[in-house]
């Protein structure tokens, strides 16, 4: 995914944490400021990622529902993400 990871910046392009695949994504999402969070789920651009860079239609109209979640603490849609990748891609054990 070289010409596809995502880059987590933030608001300010304080950051430029770069994310190759599901596993760093998490990672880093894991341990990214609120703001950079926020800023990357209000834009939309968790869903445009999975959409077109991992090509996962169903990963990206999830996560696209809960950037359009009003009701919801940054720490719920970083859970609930986090859970819809672990879904799709950890074996069970």
């Amino acid at each position: 995914m070289r010409w596809h990871s995502f880059y987590f910046r933030g608001p300010d392009n304080r950051h430029n944490l770069k994310a190759q695949n599901l596993v760093v994504f998490r990672q880093i999402a894991q341990g990214i400021d609120e703001p950079t969070w926020l800023y990357h789920l209000h834009c939309g651009d968790y869903s445009r990622w999975f959409r077109y860079a991992i090509k996962d239609d169903f990963l990206a109209d999830e996560t696209a529902r809960l950037e359009h979640r009003a009701d919801l603490e940054p720490w719920q849609t970083r859970q609930m993400i986090e859970e819809l990748i672990n879904a799709r891609y950890t074996l069970p054990e």
